[in-house]
């Protein structure tokens, strides 16, 4: 690994396929490390060494693996159509992606690099989730309005649940006993919601409004509190889920799409996909700190 400091933040910039490295300590970027042109890396994790990341390159469908420590790609392999997001398994020997275009999930041997199945789910799955216990893989399928539970023991598809419109992005609570589904709802008709879907019987629990367009949803220190991004609008909402209510407001760049807690808890970070910026949050005291310069099209947020 090129010699950083033991604190990074790593932003997949599907623009100019790039990567920004984040010094978390200094909060600035201190590298652009530059893929292979038109690959599109739209999500990005990372294996438990912190040696490889694997990225999900949405305009060559395909996955590419690349060495920390070498600082190059070793390896790409061929997915399903415009692959957006990621999930590795506990055990770091299975990846999940999700393929937009193509209406599936591809399961990638990651030591051997190999394909070992697509499953088939809904039309335009975006995000994925892993249970707790890896047990099981949940899909946001954006076009059909439902969520994919997967059996990841035989790879086979449980469960079908209607989510209200256009779920995007999901998160799950930390006992795993539900999941927050951003209905990013890109029809100006209606606003956005929340849908909160409880994983005992699948039912839909609760529906919050929250903002314009919606995108994408992190936990706060408590367990009530959740920071929604809103791309039309340029906010993050932070909304109490018991009393179903949003308690602040937080202006941020242009067309703010991810959003995550770094791991010490002091700050949220926000990728702008609309001016190419990174902005950090004090958490506690929900004020801009700074925005950060990054790539073309922020997308996702990984700490390293």
């Amino acid at each position: 690994m090129r010699d950083y400091n033991d604190r990074i933040g790593i932003i997949s910039n599907m623009g100019d396929s790039t990567l920004s490295i984040i010094d978390l300590n200094e909060l600035r970027e201190i590298d652009r490390i530059r893929l292979r042109p038109f690959f599109g890396p739209h999500h990005i994790v990372c294996d438990k060494n912190s040696k490889y990341l694997y990225i999900s390159n949405s305009y060559s469908s395909s996955i590419s693996k690349y060495d920390l420590i070498l600082n190059k790609i070793v390896d790409t392999i061929s997915v399903g159509s415009c692959p957006c997001h990621l999930e590795l398994s506990r055990n770091h020997k299975k990846l999940y992606v999700s393929n937009e275009d193509s209406n599936s999930i591809s399961v990638l041997d990651i030591s051997k690099m190999t394909l070992e199945t697509q499953i088939p789910v809904g039309e335009m799955p975006h995000d994925l989730k892993l249970s707790n216990d890896n047990k099981r893989l949940y899909v946001a399928n954006f076009k059909d309005n439902t969520i994919s539970v997967i059996n990841t023991v035989n790879n086979e598809k449980e469960n079908c649940i209607y989510a209200n419109i256009n779920p995007y992005h999901i998160n799950l609570s930390r006992d795993d006993k539900k999941i927050y589904i951003v209905n990013a709802n890109f029809s100006h008709l209606k606003n956005g919601s929340i849908s909160i879907l409880n994983t005992s019987n699948f039912k839909i629990d609760e529906k919050i409004k929250v903002g314009k367009t919606p995108m994408d949803i992190e936990l706060g220190l408590s367990d009530n509190i959740l920071f929604v991004t809103d791309i039309e609008l340029n906010l993050v909402h932070v909304v109490d889920i018991n009393d179903k209510k949003i308690l602040h407001r937080v202006k941020v760049g242009n067309m703010p799409l991810s959003i995550k807690r770094e791991p010490n808890n002091k700050y949220l970070f926000v990728t702008n996909i609309g001016d190419n910026t990174l902005t950090v949050i004090d958490l506690k005291k929900l004020i801009i700190i700074k925005n950060i310069r990054v790539g073309l099209e922020p997308t996702s947020i990984l700490y390293v």
